[in-house]
């Protein structure tokens, strides 16, 4: 042994040491792979369990807002204060759709079913009527229904006439969703494991096969584990693969309803024998190349792997930028450059995905606003029109020398200026109720040319390059020209030291890869107006807050904020799209695609005005829920000569039509009142006044559209209204001319 040499002796210990370590190792990483895989499973399941339980509980939680919903619905109320039973499963269908469940159950006082809709077979109402009264029994709203075959999670909901604090019950209310073979299979996607709904010992929906379902059922329950639901896993054959199952109660009491999550033991530790074999001639490798490698290792090898080690520490920590060697060109080198690639890509993929979530929040955001403005300007519009229509009846009644002339024109001065941003504000929210024709907008701008370089002054100089064949599109006239004043007005305030305004018309034609480039727009044939300024540009913050309401960066006092926003509600309303090109110091393009119109000037034409009539005569029916809008309406109506009778609501309205015994000559109704709106009184009204016409009011478009006026045939009238469009409006319905576009209100 004194005579071998050292580096052979080195080389033997480095073999035997080899050795050692890899067959230590071998049983180590084998033992350990088994524990990890098994502590993996159990992982899983437990996390299967709790996806489970989280999605139980979002089903409760739809479950209990739709029966709250149905149940305080008067038309359930009002259907289950008859207790008939035919009359409340007729009805039930309807219901039974709305709530967006499998099983809708209406049971009268005593818990006695009176009408039932469910999705499959084999329920009956008397095993039905049994299950709810054993849940009312138990005086939880929740519930677990086994019958006919089919496991429901069902939601038991009181339904009281009035509030419920009176105790007054007419019924009660059960929403199920079923728990079926695809219902397993989709939560079993989700936990990407397989599954089993039991009701006491019995497989009710599962996804396993019905040999590996009877295997389950043995081995399962000879368990007391697997009643009472056990921490750990138990272990199952079924068939010739070995599975971890959990198994959890879903319920309490009778019946027993419980869920097995089971995840197969083999198919996960089956790359162990892999890996064993890789060992093995990973550890002889190691044995023959080692003694070799210890006498060559060097600096250039290591140093490479610790700068990629480094950055791949620095990946960790979000530092895309770390620098990297790959001037080697050896395999490390290689394997730096993939993974340089592939930070790269991780950190595209990153952008895109927050420029995505910015784009889906700023969505949800401009659409929340949007609402809430629209919302306010249409309870805003009946303030106005109660303060307007006054203001006028003041107007008309003060004399030219009286010093109270001064303030009534005040008053309408400012009305007429709320009346202007309500408008704004239905515009932005898309509510605005539109008069859209066929136009070219080259006699749009045409038109306006003449008064946009004084607006913007003398140092700006102001270009219009129009298209020869530009082709028309449809759209709100008065709608398109405030666009484009409030982008002028916008380029104007970007160029205080001067510089040129260009507008700028022509057709377009977006490809699927040119619309994807301005999202969210889509392919189709465009009308483009642009505004172009050489300003002083915006930035990319800006941008994108550009459109929000009340957002702006002039100074205070010198911007309501809305200019942008209207901007953006007018085109997105009328079809369109709008994009943005800007850069600090570059200045800022403002693009409006607006889709091209398929009619023609021609066929857009209306017929001319009949002229007006200096007094009305005949019987008109005023329907409006606002008292002070309903007030004014009478005495515009009146004024103008006009016999008027008056009611609160629809239900009214047909009350008061069939009791009057002379004529009625025109319903004037406003589209939104509670019991009965406007549409549908003028369907039910022709039953008591045959051939009677019809004018609607409304304040925006949300009750302006083909399921209100379009649909009765009926002229529209928008709020704030004044005497005059009021006047206009009942004169145009009597002669019989519906209007295809709303009649507004005169500043």
């Amino acid at each position: 042994m004194s005579k071998i040499r050292l580096r052979t002796k080195f080389l033997l210990s480095l073999v035997a040491i080899t050795a050692g370590l890899t067959s230590a190792t071998l049983l180590i990483v084998r033992y350990s792979v088994q524990k990890q895989v098994r502590r993996s499973i159990r992982d899983d399941l437990d996390t299967s369990v709790n996806t489970y339980r989280s999605f139980e509980l979002q089903r409760e939680i739809a479950l209990t807002h739709a029966a709250e919903l149905v149940a305080n619905l008067p038309l359930v109320r009002a259907l289950m204060t008859t207790q008939d039973g035919p009359t409340i499963q007729d009805a039930s269908e309807n219901i039974w759709r709305l709530s967006g469940s499998d099983l809708l159950i209406l049971a009268g006082r005593q818990g006695n079913v009176l009408g039932m809709r469910f999705r499959g077979s084999g329920l009956e109402v008397p095993i039905a009527q049994d299950l709810l009264r054993r849940s009312l029994e138990k005086g939880e709203p929740r519930d677990w229904w086994y019958a006919g075959g089919q496991l429901y999670q069902v939601w038991v909901q009181t339904i009281y006439f009035g509030q419920s604090s009176n105790n007054s019950i007419v019924g009660y209310l059960a929403l199920g969703h079923v728990i079926d073979t695809g219902a397993a299979r989709d939560f079993g996607n989700i936990a990407e494991s397989e599954v089993a709904f039991f009701s006491s010992t019995n497989v009710v929906a599962s996804t396993l096969e019905p040999q590996q379902q009877a295997d389950l059922v043995k081995q399962l329950w000879r368990s007391s584990d697997a009643v009472t639901g056990s921490a750990d896993p138990q272990d199952v054959q079924l068939g010739h693969e070995r599975y971890l199952a959990r198994t959890v109660s879903l319920s309490h009491g009778s019946p027993a309803i419980s869920l097995s999550v089971l995840k197969s033991f083999d198919k996960a530790s089956a790359f162990v024998s892999e890996l064993n074999r890789v060992l093995l001639g990973l550890g002889f490798l190691t044995v023959l190349a080692g003694g070799g490698l210890v006498f060559f290792i060097s600096d250039t090898f290591t140093r490479p792997l610790g700068v990629l080690v480094n950055g791949v520490h620095a990946l960790e920590q979000g530092d895309f930028s770390f620098p990297l060697d790959t001037s080697t060109g050896d395999e490390v080198a290689e394997v730096t450059g993939a993974f340089d690639r592939m930070r790269a890509s991780v950190r595209k993929t990153q952008m895109e995905q927050r420029q995505l979530e910015e784009r889906l929040r700023q969505a949800h955001k401009m659409e929340a606003v949007g609402r809430l403005a629209g919302g306010v300007a249409h309870d805003f519009n009946n303030l106005l029109t109660v303060i307007r229509g006054h203001g006028d009846l003041l107007l008309d009644r003060t004399p030219a020398d009286s010093p109270m002339r001064h303030h009534v024109e005040q008053i309408q001065k400012a009305s007429s200026r709320a009346a202007g941003m309500t408008r704004q504000l239905l515009a932005f929210s898309r509510m605005q109720v539109l008069q859209p024709r066929v136009l070219n907008l080259n006699d749009i701008v045409s038109d306006m040319s003449k008064m946009l370089p004084r607006l913007t002054g003398e140092h700006i100089e102001y270009v219009f390059q129009p298209a020869a064949d530009l082709s028309m599109v449809k759209a709100d006239p008065g709608q398109i020209e405030q666009v484009i004043l409030n982008l002028v007005v916008n380029a104007r305030d970007a160029m205080i030291s001067g510089g040129t305004l260009t507008v700028r018309t022509q057709n377009a034609v977006m490809t699927d890869a040119e619309a994807r480039k301005r999202p969210p727009m889509t392919p189709g044939r465009y009308v483009l107006l642009s505004v172009a300024d050489t300003g002083h540009g915006m930035s990319a913050e800006t941008k994108a807050h550009i459109f929000e309401p009340f957002f702006t960066t002039k100074e205070v006092g010198k911007g309501t904020g809305l200019g942008l926003a209207t901007v953006y509600g007018v085109v997105k309303q009328s079809g369109g799209f709008i994009w943005v090109e800007s850069s600090p110091g570059k200045g800022a393009t403002f693009e409006i695609y607006l889709p091209q119109a398929v009619e023609t000037t021609a066929d857009a034409e209306k017929a001319p005005k009949a002229a007006a009539l200096p007094r009305g005569s005949g019987t008109i029916l005023v329907v409006e829920d606002e008292a002070g809008v309903r007030e004014l309406a009478c005495e515009f109506l009146k004024i103008s000569g006009y016999s008027v009778l008056e009611a609160h609501n629809g239900m009214e309205a047909l009350v008061v039509a069939g009791r009057h015994t002379g004529p009625i000559h025109l319903v004037v109704s406003d589209m939104v009142m509670p019991r009965m709106g406007g549409a549908e009184l003028a369907e039910k009204i022709q039953s008591v006044r045959p051939g009677v016409k019809m004018l609607l009011m409304s304040g925006y478009t949300d009750y302006a559209g083909k399921e209100g006026a379009k649909a009765v045939q009926a002229v529209m009238l928008a709020k704030p209204f004044s005497q005059a469009s009021l006047v206009e409006a009942v004169r145009e319905a009597l002669e019989g001319n519906p209007a295809a576009s709303p009649h507004g209100s005169s500043n």
